[in-house]
């Protein structure tokens, strides 16, 4: 355990930045390969394209006749051989299921070059029922851009092409490359939350197949997005305005995964994958048995006027730690479909399994409750700081199958099933120093701590699906859904003790004293579990008749969703009183017992507002029209009314403010979409939507919940949201991937939520609840390019956005003649989340004839407010943050496909910071301490610093 200690306390953060000069000497090498490629004298250029259609055809076989130059054909369809002899050639073209047009005669001299060519093939009809297609259009990127272009919305799409080849693993980390949108990470640097155009993730909706999915969290109503491998996805949609036919509750945006379809013809694809973090090169992943915790808490099993047992209920096994060395990352997945019954019955079964060791080095300063007024008002002071290492194992398996039957050219239905688990382990050891006690040179005194956390979440979705063609000009859809979802942390242990840290005369540790922290709770266990339940049913009903020579599309419906949320916590506090200064050698040898009888039978914990029962009923109603006007402007509009009914209960007694409630209200929610064709290629759309974001279950509950940091509680007077919304946008689809989409938005929020670290009846005691503020405004624009020159390409995006809320803070002052006093202001700020510039850039090479792909990938969110303070100007930023990552896939035989994905690959670290000068808060901390882990004279504090290292995926992918 000391040499933990020893390598934890000596950290030397300075290998984690590589060398400017190794990165000088990269980009060098990566510019003169680029022009020794580009650069030679004599070519042959030319482009082939469908004659019908002008689309690329990708793919084709272009040759010079009798001699040895071949090629293929590029994806944005051109071809060009290159360093080209002085001569006359005959250049061919071939492409399965055209007419192979007439050779052209090509004559290259020295003093003439770039000869520049153009083939357009037309069909030939004869043989298209021979024809075999390879490879399936519906997940490419020009079905995106398809999508993107037809579609009635403002959206941006991800092919399963474009997935496939990402640096990413979920769709968590996926989503961060897509315009507008950031995300918030875990405790080990992986993508979890989305946060679309600036709001927050709770202004956001997670779809599957158009069907809303409930939340594993125990209280919150957003899906974690890194439960979803991205491997099993057919595209994802990010959807940024509403038509009346969509649930009303996103202002942000929807997520829609579109889940992967019975394909065409018989198909069979595998893939597995190793890995591992650099993180773990140098220090020791942290792990802890698991197969003696019990996943009901003892007042569970035995009611709550039980007398827990000390020793018998709570083992230590999930406190014994084992340490790993380069623990090694492995993927698994596969996917087989087909059709049968003369192609009426289509079967698909995908699966994906991940087994991933992840962590992080985080640096941190915890914020007294209380700043300091010299020398200046609010200047912030701080209670400790401390070095935390996470270790998480991470086991996550996705599966879904799909069946759909085509009754007849009138009818068909679909059955859909999709469940997703996970598990992760999770270690954090904490040294935590005192900062008024670590004056010494030659002794640190700490406090440490070993927390072991059993996370394990479940969604599962059941959805039948029906499409009938009533008449020619009627059509009706339903859908009947049945989803679960579920989070379970069994008997989540943490426990600490004192140590004594001796240095010698030149710093370096000597001794570890460690003895038995004195005091009461030292050991806690934690047991909470949730599952959130919906039934609803879906119904439109469509009718299209011709009213002036165009066809009007007239749609109504609605649906009726029935949600149960139910959350049990329970945590009891076992006490060590030893003699102080005793030894501490092992878990196994502190005594542990409850001091009182009360506590020791749970009834304390069990019972409390953190176990609550909440029911929601959701009625809503639409009706729109979509039409075309003078055959370029196409409209979409109407109006949805959604019900919303909610009652919930705790195990308080009645007596308790908020053991229970009732919260009804109705929201009328019209919108309108108008795109105008400026040509076949592009178009420029305007929209203004209204919507509503509804609190989180556990928000409305009076729950008090321990944090990484600070206590949270909720807030049974939260309101609900309602925003305005206007979007206008631009969009150019230039070529069969490239596109160029300029506009911009603006949203105008009432009651909108934000969390603030609050302070209690004690100075001392800080909390973080959510809260109303009375309204909010957010606007920007956005920017997305993709080009492709041959085999090279660029695809970036960027967004600017700003945002304002104005809220009541404290100024804690002095004022002279009068003393030291806390008075009220306001402050105007961005949202919670918000980042004023965001952006991504990916260098893209595609080689068809190698079977080559590579991208590079780097991505960029600037400063962000992570934690709002109750305190005027002391909010807590997250300071500017990009990572870099390569992926590649080379085709190494008929079948397979090597790839390789390398995350974070310039090792950014993630920081925290307050807007107050270093030098100001520096010159008053305690006892002469200076604060560890910052930039000498900056203009902030930096409060936290994570950092997670590089990490390495490669492996095998085959495709029958």
């Amino acid at each position: 355990m000391s040499l933990l200690f020893e390598s934890l306390l000596t950290y030397n953060f300075a290998g984690e930045k590589i060398k400017t000069m190794q990165i000088r000497k990269s980009l060098l090498f990566l510019f003169f390969l680029f022009n020794v490629i580009t650069s030679f004298s004599q070519s042959i250029k030319g482009k082939v394209y469908d004659a019908n259609t002008n689309e690329p055809l990708i793919g084709a076989d272009v040759s010079l006749l009798n001699t040895k130059y071949s090629t293929i054909v590029n994806i944005d369809g051109s071809f060009v051989f290159r360093k080209i002899p002085s001569g006359t050639y005959e250049v061919k073209v071939r492409m399965l299921g055209y007419n192979n047009p007439k050779n052209i005669l090509v004559d290259v001299t020295s003093t003439r070059t770039d000869k520049k060519l153009s083939f357009g093939l037309t069909p030939n009809a004869n043989n298209l029922k021979e024809v075999t297609i390879v490879g399936d259009d519906n997940n490419s990127a020009h079905s995106a851009r398809e999508l993107e272009k037809n579609g009635s919305t403002v959206q941006n799409i991800f092919s399963q092409k474009t997935l496939q080849l990402l640096p990413d693993l979920t769709v968590g980390g996926a989503l961060q490359r897509i315009s507008g949108v950031t995300v918030q990470r875990d405790n080990g640097g992986e993508a979890r939350y989305a946060i679309i155009r600036g709001m927050n993730q709770r202004y956001n909706t997670t779809l599957v197949n158009g069907i809303k999915i409930p939340s594993p969290d125990d209280r919150y109503r957003f899906v974690p997005m890194d439960i979803f491998p991205s491997e099993m996805l057919q595209r994802l949609e990010v959807i940024k305005s509403l038509t009346p036919s969509m649930e009303g509750d996103a202002i942000g945006g929807v997520m829609n995964l579109v889940m992967k379809d019975a394909p065409d013809r018989f198909l069979f694809t595998a893939n597995a994958s190793g890995g591992y973090s650099t993180l773990f090169s140098n220090t020791h992943f942290s792990s802890f048995n698991h197969s003696d915790i019990n996943k009901k808490s003892p007042a569970e099993i035995n009611g709550n006027n039980y007398a827990a047992n000390a020793i018998k209920d709570f083992p230590n096994s999930n406190l014994h730690y084992k340490e790993l060395s380069t623990p090694i990352n492995s993927t698994l997945g596969f996917t087989i479909g087909d059709r049968f019954f003369q192609k009426k019955l289509g079967v698909i079964l995908s699966a994906s399994y991940q087994n991933l060791y992840k962590g992080s080095i985080s640096e941190r300063l915890i914020p007294d409750a209380q700043p300091l007024t010299s020398p200046q008002a609010n200047t912030p002071s701080f209670s400790d700081d401390y070095v935390r290492q996470y270790s998480t194992h991470t086991n996550r398996l996705g599966i879904q199958n799909k069946f759909d039957f085509t009754i007849n050219s009138r009818n068909k239905i679909s059955l859909f099933n999709l469940y997703v688990h996970q598990n992760d382990f999770e270690t954090r050891f904490t040294p935590d120093t005192t900062v008024g006690l670590n004056s010494s040179a030659t002794q640190s005194q700490l406090q440490i701590e070993n927390r072991s956390t059993w996370q394990i979440q479940n969604l599962y979705n059941l959805t039948l699906h029906g499409e009938h063609q009533l008449s020619d000009k009627v059509k009706f859809d339903w859908n009947g859904v049945y989803s679960i979802a579920k989070k379970q942390l069994p008997d989540q242990s943490y426990y600490q003790f004192n140590a004594t840290v001796n240095k010698g005369s030149n710093g370096q540790i000597t001794s570890i004293d460690s003895t038995i922290a004195t005091g009461s709770n030292t050991i806690n266990h934690v047991w909470q579990h949730n599952t959130d339940q919906d039934w609803a049913g879906y119904a439109n009903l469509s009718y299209s008749p011709t009213i002036l020579d165009q066809v009007v599309e007239f749609k109504g419906g609605g649906l009726y969703r029935y949600k149960t949320r139910e959350n049990y916590y329970n945590e009891y506090k076992l006490e060590s009183k030893v003699s102080s200064g005793q030894p501490f050698n092992s878990i196994d040898q502190t005594p542990k017992y409850f001091e009182t009888p009360a506590t020791a039978t749970g009834n304390l914990t069990a019972i409390s507002p953190n176990s609550y029962t909440v029911h929601e009923k959701t009625a809503d109603a639409y009706l729109q029209a979509k039409f075309t006007v003078l055959r370029k402007l196409e409209v979409l509009g109407g109006a949805r009314i959604e019900n919303t009914q909610q009652d919930f209960k705790t195990v308080m007694p009645i007596t308790f403010n908020g053991a229970f409630g009732n919260i009804h209200y109705t929201d009328l929610l019209p919108s309108v979409n108008f795109k105008y064709l400026l040509d076949h290629d592009q178009d420029i759309r305007l929209s203004y939507f209204k919507s509503i974001s509804r609190p989180g279950f556990g928000e409305i509950i009076p729950y008090s919940y321990p944090g990484e940091d600070f206590t949270e509680i909720g807030n049974p007077k939260l309101k609900h949201i309602r925003a305005d919304n206007l979007d206008l946008r631009y969009e150019w689809f230039s070529g069969l991937t490239d596109q160029f989409l300029v506009g911009a938005f603006y949203k105008k929020l009432q009651n909108p939520i934000e969390y603030f670290v609050t302070r209690n009846a004690s100075p001392s005691s800080l909390f973080i609840q959510p809260q109303n503020t009375a309204k909010a405004t957010n606007y920007g624009a956005e920017l997305v390019f993709t080009k492709y020159f041959g085999m090279f390409g660029v695809s970036a995006n960027y967004t600017y956005t700003h945002s304002s809320v104005t809220t009541t803070k404290l100024l804690y002052h002095v004022v002279p003649g009068v003393g030291t006093i806390t008075s009220d202001t306001t402050q105007t700020r961005p949202l919670q989340g918000q980042a004023n510039n965001i952006g991504n850039i990916s260098l893209l090479y595609k080689n068809p004839k190698m079977g080559l792909d590579i991208q590079v990938a780097w991505v960029y969110t600037g400063d962000r407010i992570a934690q709002v303070s109750q305190y005027y100007n002391l909010d807590i930023w997250q300071k500017p943050f990009s990572q870099l990552g390569v992926s590649l896939e080379k085709r190494i035989a008929k079948h397979f496909t090597f790839f390789a994905k390398v995350n974070n690959l310039t090792n950014s670290p993630r920081k925290e910071y307050i807007k107050t000068p270093y030098s100001v808060v520096d010159k008053n901390f305690q006892g002469g301490y200076s604060i560890p882990f910052q930039d000498a004279n900056s203009n902030y504090v930096v409060t936290q610093r994570d950092i997670y290292k590089v990490n390495f995926l490669a492996g095998i992918r085959y495709r029958f």
